[in-house]
């Protein structure tokens, strides 16, 4: 159980480390949305840079950062949840809820989605695809890349729920309170 612990403490540890990386993404997205903007309103594009290419690289910087913090925003049960049947719940009630949707739907659907999403990329490099418009961007398989590997990160974050769920209700008492699940931090962020 240690070494779940352990590699689930790796795993939050990296997908946190890349999502705040690419969450520089947002100050590089935000100037070339200024710049688009602004040139626009000016009446100037820059030769070989017009607003299509600047908003179709807006797209894939949005694409880059939604699908880069998938992982993250699980770890951290930043994700939409609905969780009316177990408002008023124990802990181990939503601990229970939390691994029995790790194994019967977010693992089932990341490997699905994974393998549909690694299709749809490899296709797009394959016949080299490009921006519809002709004036667009090359290269459709970059932001279809980042949609797959944000689908591993995602993969990754549920593994490390789940490895802590393991922890939180098999493992031993010391383990437990180190498992810190997130799912069941009150409404007031402490731990229960």
């Amino acid at each position: 159980m240690g070494g779940m612990l352990k590699a689930s403490d790796a795993i939050d540890a990296v997908l946190y480390r890349v999502s705040m990386w690419v969450g520089w993404l947002f100050v590089a997205c935000t100037i070339v949305i200024a710049f688009d903007v602004l040139s626009r309103k000016a009446g100037y594009q820059i030769p070989g840079m017009g607003s299509t290419r600047l908003q179709e690289l807006e797209w894939h910087m949005h694409t880059a950062l939604f699908s880069f913090w998938l992982g993250t925003a699980y770890i951290k049960n930043a994700h939409v949840r609905i969780d009316i049947a177990f408002i008023n719940a124990a802990p181990k009630t939503h601990v229970w809820a939390e691994f029995l949707g790790c194994v019967l739907m977010a693992i089932p659907y990341c490997l699905l989605a994974i393998y549909f999403s690694a299709d749809f990329t490899w296709v797009a490099w394959v016949d080299n695809e490009g921006s519809p418009s002709s004036n667009g961007l090359p290269w459709r398989w970059i932001p279809k890349g980042f949609i797959t590997t944000g689908l591993i990160m995602l993969f990754a974050g549920v593994i490390s729920v789940l490895f802590r769920t393991i922890i939180y209700l098999w493992g031993p008492e010391e383990l437990k309170a180190k498992a810190n699940v997130a799912v069941i931090k009150d409404h007031h962020g402490a731990t229960a």
